[in-house]
């Protein structure tokens, strides 16, 4: 670090600066390509493959807005090169800021400027190396500005913040470690500056950190590389910015076998909490997430799940948009090339409470008791089978006295070449009983598929619809069904034992 540049202690300092660069957790890798030239005509391989991105993950006091989790691209598990999906944002920049102040002290929200962002998934062959790829791009983001009058807050600012996570497979194995899997996987921005001012303590890291980046005659590589440096040996990761909140490197990660490999790159994390407040919120941002892996072995096709315990809409705004969005705890998926027919158990130990803010009661959702399970095997004469199974043991609603016990939802596919997938019109469900105020309203016999039973809600002058199996839809490749859905109208809309499952032959 050159002493030029050396704050002393105390002193008061005004600075603005900025870099250019890639983070490359594997620069060795073939990263750097576009995803236009590999993306090219569809070819049918034994490889299955997926990918996911998105721009901006918010929470706010340790919860998740899954609502704000923006420009959202999922590419499900395909044999397919070729394949490419683009997914721009579907907020705009004052939407997303208005979103973070439903949840947060307006005068955090109001300092958090976040442009839309666009995600990108593909997969692709070029040559012999098949591989698939996920890329984020967030154009511009602004944290900071003024929070009161007279109180200048520091400004933080980002341009082209971009994530790419590839994975790949190479016959010729490029690097010459043994595996022909391989991956690839970076974050980097076009710009970034931190307008700070206030008193700034020498050899502390927000002093490295303006020292770092005020560097305007060093190499933008050598630059970047410092930056890397002082983010990793920082206890924590994170820096504080006085006043603003603090920044940190996100995480990347690379997994390879002998039979697939997986990649993945989240960008940065930047807490936004004024410490002038006396704020108990801060709203914590992830910006810029990128995922893919692919695995061999796939002959018959590829299976496409999603087991989760709940799903759950809060004070809806519109139909595209909720108030709180929250998806499964613990969500689970059977992998692209299945598992052998080893069944796998994931069970969630103890309750997990989710906030409902039900008007003038407050109050939270306890989930007890989750268990998920699944299996899939590749068989003979491109045939496939598959079993899904979400169980919850106990949902209730305390504030209101109302209890379901014993939920569970499950079903079981199996493909023929050139067939519909069977077993999608057999879903099995199951319910113990429903509480209300320690009565049971289950009718003799028990619920039929898609029945509904209403209890009275007093408090809010309302009435509640519990359905038993209401989200049972089918197509070619397998189903979607849930076994329960609890409706407060306007309030809450919630899905309990939520399965997703499909075979797709491509």
């Amino acid at each position: 670090m050159k002493k030029s540049l050396k704050r002393a202690a105390a002193a008061s300092a005004v600075c603005a600066v900025s870099l250019a660069g890639t983070l490359a957790a594997n620069p060795t890798a073939v990263a750097g390509e576009s995803t236009e030239a590999r993306a090219n005509q569809k070819t049918i391989t034994d490889f299955g493959m997926k990918a996911l991105a998105f721009g901006t993950k918010v929470s706010v006091g340790g919860i998740d807005i899954k609502s704000l989790k923006d420009s959202l691209d999922i590419l499900a598990c395909t044999r397919s090169a070729g394949v490419e999906r683009v997914k721009p944002s579907k907020l705009s920049t004052d939407q997303i800021t208005a979103l973070i102040a439903e949840n947060a002290p307006v005068d955090i929200a109001k300092l958090i400027s976040i442009s839309p962002s666009t995600s990108r998934t593909s997969t692709y062959r070029e040559g012999r190396v098949t591989g698939t790829r996920a890329v984020n791009t967030i154009a511009d983001i602004t944290l900071g500005g003024e929070l009161v009058e007279d109180l200048k807050i520091p400004t933080l600012k980002i341009k082209g913040l971009n994530s790419v996570a590839d994975s790949f497979h190479d016959p010729a194995d490029a690097d010459g470690d043994g595996n022909p899997f391989g991956t690839a996987e970076s974050f980097g921005f076009a710009g970034i500056s931190l307008d700070y001012e206030g008193t700034v303590v020498e050899d502390t890291p927000l002093a490295d950190l303006l020292d770092i980046v005020n560097q305007v005659a060093a190499p933008v590589n050598e630059i970047v590389d410092q930056l890397v440096t002082l983010l990793t040996d920082t206890v924590g990761g994170i820096i504080e910015i006085p006043g603003l909140g603090s920044i940190g490197l996100g995480s990347s990660f690379s997994t390879i076998g002998e039979h697939s490999a997986s990649s993945g790159a989240s960008a940065l994390a930047i807490e936004v909490d004024p410490s002038e407040t006396d704020n108990d919120s801060p709203v914590l941002l992830k910006l810029g997430y990128a995922q893919s892996r692919i695995a061999d072995s796939v002959p018959s096709g590829v299976f496409r799940s999603t087991i989760m315990g709940l799903d759950f809409e809060a004070l809806p705004i519109n139909d595209d948009v909720a108030l709180l969005k929250m998806g499964g705890i613990g969500t689970q998926s059977i992998p692209c090339e299945g598992t052998g027919n080893k069944k796998v158990v994931k069970t969630i130990e103890g309750e997990r409470s989710i906030p409902l803010s039900l008007p003038g009661l407050g109050g939270v959702a306890v989930l007890d008791g989750l268990e998920y399970s699944y299996k899939a095997k590749q068989m003979s004469r491109g045939r496939a089978r598959s079993m899904a199974k979400s169980s919850l043991g106990s949902f209730s609603i305390p504030v209101l006295d109302l209890e379901i016990t014993g939920i569970s939802s499950k079903l079981n596919l199996l493909s023929r070449k050139g067939e519909r997938v069977r077993g999608s019109d057999k879903p099995k469900f199951k319910v113990g009983d429903i509480l209300y105020k320690g009565e049971s309203l289950l009718p003799e016999g028990g619920l039929k598929i898609r029945e509904t039973v209403e209890f009275t809600i007093d408090e809010l002058q309302q009435t509640g619809f519990i359905t038993f199996g209401p989200r049972f839809t089918r197509n070619y490749y397998g189903a979607n069904l849930s076994a329960m859905n609890v409706k407060i109208p306007g309030i809450l809309d919630l899905d309990l034992g939520w399965v997703e499952s499909k075979i797709y032959p491509r």
